[in-house]
């Protein structure tokens, strides 16, 4: 019996498999089970039922070099899964125990003596018990050093805005096209509310803020009691910058944030789970390609046939069903349909994705050009 399965990032994290339709059918009864890998290196894995999970393949997939959206083929013989990996990487090698070096010994240092300058004295002058001669210091010259930025500015602009310093309180525009949006942001016990309200109360900025640490978040928001000065904290700020990394979050995510009140830890966290949803979206749409790549071209197939391919559990049927449908139209056109739920492939999926760079780069220059 042979089934395929997807390396999901919960697979990489806990050196786990889901189990799957297949899978359920092949260990059925059973709590644990050996897989051979293709060296012929046995691992003794737990059939978790309770957790729906294979234990115990951590190895197996640091020895691969296992990533995302790699598949693995799994084949019951014998009462053992012998593991094939699609991914074509080299094994990854053990680390060889080094001898002990000795330290090297310090390097010398040579010490710079200062050059000293001694004016020359008239010899009329010399041992007449005037003042001493002066002795001029010659030293390396100055080098001017720029202050560090803040880094709750340097977030800022990493997140698209424009910095504009002002007294006792910084600006940062955000320039949206047809309209644009200024954020005046203080810090706290330096900035007072009542000064930061009446920029926004006379129009000087769209939004006010109080920079304040998530640990003192809680004291100032008492004091602030309720006024439409907001509470920015840097952690909240540096948190954003990462999720950038994930998906482009910018001015138009901190102005929802903004309007709803506070910029905090707990409100990023609730965008943070949409982002881990539209990525979660892109990542689908990995895996039904990497489905499709194994049929041949003018091959139908059925919707649940990509579902049995990609791991039963992993992704919700709408999901997979939604992207078969996007595949169906511009600019993939990888797929026509033929009936309720049943698609024919047009091409390759590689050939399919070569066409499409080919489009991409095509409009990517026009749009340069002009």
């Amino acid at each position: 019996m042979r089934a395929r399965y997807v390396v999901t990032t919960t697979c990489l994290k806990t050196g786990t498999i889901s189990l799957t339709r297949s899978l359920r059918e092949m260990l059925s009864g059973k709590e644990r089970v050996q897989c051979v890998d293709e060296d012929g290196e046995t691992l003794d894995c737990n059939v978790n039922w309770v957790s729906s999970v294979v234990e115990g393949l951590a190895p197996y997939f640091e020895k691969r070099r296992l990533q995302v959206n790699d598949v693995i083929w799994l084949t019951y013989e014998n009462e053992k899964i012998a593991l094939e990996a699609a991914a074509a990487r080299k094994v990854r090698p053990r680390p060889l125990q080094q001898p002990a070096q000795q330290p090297a010994p310090p390097a010398r240092v040579e010490e710079k003596v200062p050059v000293v300058r001694e004016r020359s004295t008239p010899v009329g002058e010399a041992g007449s018990g005037g003042a001493p001669p002066k002795r001029v210091r010659v030293t390396g010259r100055n080098e001017r050093r720029v202050p560090a930025r803040p880094a709750h500015v340097l977030a800022l602009e990493k997140l698209e805005l424009k910095h504009q310093p002002a007294e006792n309180y910084d600006v940062f525009r955000a320039y949206l096209g047809r309209r644009e949006y200024s954020l005046a942001l203080g810090r706290y016990g330096e900035a007072a509310p009542a000064d930061m309200l009446e920029l926004r109360r006379t129009r000087r900025a769209d939004y006010a803020a109080l920079l304040v640490p998530e640990a003192q978040k809680s004291r100032a928001l008492a004091e602030l009691g309720g006024s439409r000065v907001a509470v920015v904290t840097p952690e909240a700020l540096e948190r954003l910058v990462s999720l950038k990394k994930l998906f482009p979050v910018g001015p138009v995510e901190l102005e929802r944030l903004l309007k709803k009140g506070n910029v905090d830890l707990e409100t990023v966290a609730a965008l943070a789970e949409e982002v881990r949803r539209w990525v979660g979206e892109r990542a689908v749409f990995s895996a039904v390609l990497l489905a499709l790549a194994e049929y041949n071209r003018q091959q139908v197939f059925y919707a649940e046939d990509v579902l049995a391919n990609i791991g039963e559990g992993q992704w919700e049927p709408d999901q997979v069903r939604a992207v078969l449908e996007a595949l169906c139209g511009p600019p993939f056109l990888l797929l026509e349909r033929q009936g309720i739920g049943e698609y024919l492939l047009r091409e390759p999926v590689a050939d399919n994705l070569a066409h499409l760079a080919e489009y991409a780069l095509s409009l990517r220059n026009r749009i340069i050009a002009d």
